[in-house]
């Protein structure tokens, strides 16, 4: 096939009622098959899985798919080396295309192609609706915690190119390398609209990597590198830090104080704590979160009573 504006890059672990709804969702978009591609890799061991995938592919010109014996998030890595598109955008594979959404990224990619800035989809999680920034310190600020949000990553094809080979990949994070490549351009844009709903699902086949080491170490010790390479300012770098500590809180309260279900290992808190931050910093958090949480109930409750 000619070369697609963009390559959906889709990586899993193979769980059949996440992945199928997703490429449903795509090629329901009745968007033409010459404009995009989807590419899918898994490293998991589901064999109904590789059937499934295997006749679905038979169905669709554009769709690739491999089985890769790709160790956890190395994953995401092996759909960018299938990929031809212009542009190439991960999408998790729990993440179900809102109507008219493909067309609509597609769009935006056609109006950047010449200059060809960073395109982040942060999918309605921010506050304005679209950022345009002219620095890589602002544009990480902005972001927050998000920049180790999968979905949302995506990089030129040709940008890609150009650095694949020379690009030191973090373990737990290779997309956030991949977001990280190109921090000299002059425009990083943030497109904030609704593009995808996640499939409803509790977190009990979402992997089973060390959560509080992957939160509250590696994924703040990728933003400390960036401090540490001059690339961001320190007021970002705590500003980053920050929006961690609070997410770590929210994933201490949903896991281990209300014992949702998880496929993560959770033993890792104690080790995790007094590198960036300290226990009763989280424990202030989750205070702070139960407290607004509770706020927001009462105001709820009383405004259904009036």
């Amino acid at each position: 096939m000619s070369e697609p504006y963009i390559s959906l890059c889709i990586p899993t672990n193979g769980v059949i009622e996440w992945v199928f709804p997703v490429l449903k969702s795509i090629y329901e978009q009745n968007v033409t098959n010459s404009l995009f591609e989807v590419i899918v890799t898994n490293n998991g061991s589901n064999d109904k899985f590789d059937k499934l995938m295997i006749e679905f592919v038979k169905r669709h010109s554009n769709l690739i798919y491999k089985k890769t014996n790709a160790v956890l998030f190395h994953n995401q890595l092996e759909t960018l080396k299938l990929a031809k598109g212009k542009y190439l955008k991960f999408l998790n594979h729990r993440s179900v295309l809102v109507k008219g959404s493909l067309s609509k990224i597609i769009d935006i990619i056609k109006n950047n192609e010449d200059k060809k800035p960073v395109i982040y989809f942060s999918n309605n999680t921010l506050n304005k609706e679209r950022y345009e920034i002219n620095t890589f310190d602002n544009f990480v600020k902005s972001l927050g915690r998000y920049i180790s949000w999968t979905t949302g990553v995506g990089i030129w094809k040709s940008d890609y190119d150009d650095v694949s080979n020379s690009l030191k990949i973090d373990n737990i994070s290779p997309h956030s390398c991949i977001l990280f490549a190109k921090r000299k351009k002059n425009k990083y844009i943030i497109e904030n609209f609704l593009f995808s709903k996640e499939l409803e699902t509790d977190h009990s086949k979402k992997g089973h990597y060390d959560l509080f080491k992957a939160f509250a170490v590696e994924e703040v010790s990728i933003a400390l590198n960036l401090y540490i390479d001059c690339s961001i300012s320190a007021e970002t770098f705590k500003s980053v830090k920050n929006d961690y500590k609070k997410m770590v809180a929210e994933l201490f309260f949903k896991f281990i104080i209300k014992k949702e279900p998880c496929s993560y290992s959770l033993d890792g808190f104690e080790n995790s704590m007094g590198i960036f931050f300290q226990k009763n910093e989280i424990y202030s958090a989750i205070i702070k979160l139960i407290f607004i949480k509770a706020v927001k109930k009462t105001i709820k409750l009383l405004k259904g009573i009036l």
